[in-house]
């Protein structure tokens, strides 16, 4: 199972739709969670087109802690669903609902990333809309858990400054956690101008994945637009699953990687008990 942390630089370089996207095409269970540290309510306004989340959110999960309650257990039951068809359970967590409450989760971060793992194992893998890095870097408990991070960017030279300035702080949060967690690019509207190849070069970060920009397709996940015939097989969800694809085969491969290296390490020789 998985967490899979997405963040950006600077505003609207499609962090919410890519995060949102990923989660309607995901293969296994998945929760989508709003950890945006700047919050817009983005996806309760556009894609569920205003949706009363009956008070269900981080809001809600913030009053159980003070209260000295478990998250974990009651971590479910504070989701809906982003949709009502299918076989799999995709669900979201509602953010933030008003901006001056985000200071006082930073208590929180730490026991909801412990309740993101409990989901993991129970099958249900997490995907993290975390927002812009800020100038402080992301809280830490969630960068801790988490199996990989994904740095949305466009590929203009405004976007990439600004990815220049943040993805660095980034990787050093993760080098001071213990363990290791990729990092990758994932890029929104590649060769405009520069290339993926030009970009991972520059950074010294791979490419994970590459998301054109269509507008039309984009509107019905950022604002609960219509969905056009076939929309779920449309050019923007087949690049968005495939990214989802790339990213679980990723974590799967690391994770196996990581088994066999622990397995192979051999343990303090013992000491007999007779000399």
């Amino acid at each position: 199972m998985s967490t899979i942390v997405c963040v950006s630089a600077s505003g609207s370089p499609g962090v919410t739709t890519t995060a949102l996207g990923m989660a309607l095409t995901w293969s296994r269970d998945v929760l989508l969670a709003d950890c945006d540290r700047d919050p817009s309510q983005a996806i309760q306004a556009g894609y569920l087109r205003g949706m009363d989340n009956g008070g269900r959110g981080l809001a809600a999960l913030a009053r159980l802690h003070r209260e000295n309650r478990a998250l974990a257990p009651d971590l479910w039951r504070h989701t809906v669903p982003l949709v009502q068809y299918g076989d799999l359970q995709r669900r979201f967590l509602p953010g933030f609902s008003q901006p001056a409450t985000v200071r006082l989760f930073d208590t929180v971060w730490a026991e909801l990333a412990d309740a993101f793992t409990a989901l993991d194992e129970q099958g249900v893998d997490v995907i993290v809309d975390a927002g812009r890095v800020g100038r402080d870097g992301l809280p830490l408990p969630l960068m801790a858990q988490a199996d990989a991070v994904c740095f949305l960017t466009r590929t203009s030279l405004r976007a990439l400054a600004a990815t220049r300035l943040y993805l660095p702080l980034v990787a050093e949060q993760l080098e001071r956690l213990p363990g290791s967690r990729a990092l990758g690019l994932v890029l929104v509207d590649p060769n405009q101008p520069y290339a993926g190849g030009e970009i991972a070069a520059q950074f010294g970060t791979p490419c994970w994945a590459e998301v054109e920009r269509n507008e039309k397709l984009a509107a019905v996940l950022s604002d609960g637009a219509p969905e056009p015939k076939r929309f779920t097989e449309s050019s923007l969800m087949n690049q968005l699953r495939a990214a989802g694809l790339r990213l679980r085969e990723r974590i799967t491969n690391a994770a196996e990687l990581e088994r066999a290296i622990t397995a192979r390490t051999p343990g303090p020789a013992r000491i007999p008990e007779h000399v």
